[in-house]
């Protein structure tokens, strides 16, 4: 990934050194690197998961986004590429501190209660996120002032994970399990790491000049995200240390619409 974004960058910087526009019979320098200020809010099409244990423990499928757009041509004054870096809010996640009696257990029919909390990261509060994506756009002009520019990228968005280890107490006995409930998890490193979620989006820009330097920004954009957030759950009995319970919930592919406004410095 360093590689491709520095060789975007060497051809950016080649074109903005080179490029010309032929004007009224005469070239004049055209700009080949400018950069945009947005902000985007996305709603989720779908939720994270099926199971409502799962939905509860993960923020809301909803984020408000800040990010600076960085553009450039890579051979003409109608194709080029884009990155952009964010700083994304999620809002507070249903269960914003743990609630037993949302989760499962060790046995259905059977009552538990909490004992002993031994160790939780990750909260239920509204949380900031990292995200980028690097892709290419096109250039239609659609009048004096008005461009669409159509977009397509990849890129990924970051994910916590929350975890939480306690004792189950069955009421009525002697009976007890130490339990593991894990939101956002990858299995092939024993559910200690969080996923990022990669994804696919593609964006419709339209740009209204207002002044030689600057165009106001109004965007439509989709994103599908390759990978699912994933539950784990694991009860182990603490008297024979037998694993009474190990199960994994996977997660939904999730579908992101959003609408974005900024503006454009030439």
């Amino acid at each position: 990934m360093k590689k491709f974004i520095t060789l975007l960058g060497v051809i950016a910087l080649t074109q903005t050194l080179s490029a010309q526009r032929f004007v009224n019979g005469v070239y004049v320098g055209e700009r080949q690197v400018w950069f945009d200020l947005q902000i985007a809010q996305h709603i989720g099409l779908n939720p994270w998961s099926s199971a409502s244990y799962v939905n509860d423990g993960f923020p809301a499928p909803s984020l408000t986004e800040f990010r600076g757009v960085l553009n450039g041509y890579l051979t003409d004054l109608h194709f080029g590429f884009f990155m952009d870096m964010g700083l994304g809010i999620m809002p507070a996640a249903g269960m914003k501190s743990f609630s037993p009696e949302r989760m499962p257990m060790p046995r259905s029919g059977t009552q538990y209660y909490l004992r002993e909390m031994l160790s939780e990261s990750g909260n239920g509060n509204a949380s900031a996120h990292f995200k980028m994506t690097v892709g290419l756009f096109g250039k239609i002009p659609a009048g004096e002032k008005l461009t669409i520019m159509p977009a397509l990228g990849v890129g990924f968005l970051t994910m916590n994970q929350r975890k939480y280890e306690m004792i189950l107490k069955e009421e009525g006995s002697n009976m007890q399990y130490q339990t593991t409930y894990i939101w956002n998890c990858i299995k092939d490193n024993e559910h200690q790491n969080a996923a990022p979620s990669g994804y696919l989006t593609g964006r419709l820009n339209f740009k209204y000049k207002i002044s030689d330097k600057s165009h106001l920004l109004l965007g439509l954009e989709y994103a599908w995200f390759f990978n699912t957030l994933d539950f784990y759950g694991r009860y182990i009995n603490t008297f024979n240390a037998n694993i009474e319970r190990d199960f994994s919930v996977k997660g939904n592919k999730m579908n992101m619409l959003g609408i974005s406004v900024g503006i454009s410095f030439m």
